[in-house]
């Protein structure tokens, strides 16, 4: 029966999807529809749009429009300082949260997927690859 081996989280890798992120917070474009107040709401949303999230939610909508029932849940969301993302599917509030990036939460080869999965969404929102963001920081 084999072991199976599992490669140790890389420190170094999450320092540079860390610096990645840090660089595309400071060049996000002011035309893009969603804005980020802070590093790591963008970095949240970043990961929950790779796919690195669960249910914290899942609100049946009757009697509510869809609109008020997002704007109520963002407000409460916000307020609580939770990392959470609403939204309203087959008429249901669905609340995402993102889940643990941490090295006891997440494998190497997980985590490596998921700084891919980043790096493409910030190379597709900003039109620029992860690496010319850092080369551009490091100037």
């Amino acid at each position: 029966e084999k072991i199976a081996r599992m490669k140790p989280r890389s420190l170094e890798h999450l320092r540079r999807y860390f610096a990645v992120i840090r660089a595309a917070y400071m060049h996000w474009p002011e035309h893009h529809e969603r804005q980020f107040s802070s590093e790591t709401e963008c970095r949240i949303w970043l990961q929950m749009k790779a796919g690195a999230r669960e249910i914290g939610a899942d609100v049946p909508l009757t009697g509510i429009k869809k609109e008020h029932a997002l704007m109520l849940a963002e407000i409460a969301i916000r307020g609580s300082g939770a990392n959470a993302q609403p939204v309203v599917h087959a008429g249901r509030l669905i609340v995402w949260r993102p889940v643990s990036i941490s090295f006891a939460s997440m494998k190497q080869d997980d985590f490596t997927a998921l700084s891919n999965a980043v790096e493409d969404i910030i190379a597709a929102e900003l039109g620029v690859s992860a690496d010319e963001l850092l080369r551009q920081e490091a100037a």
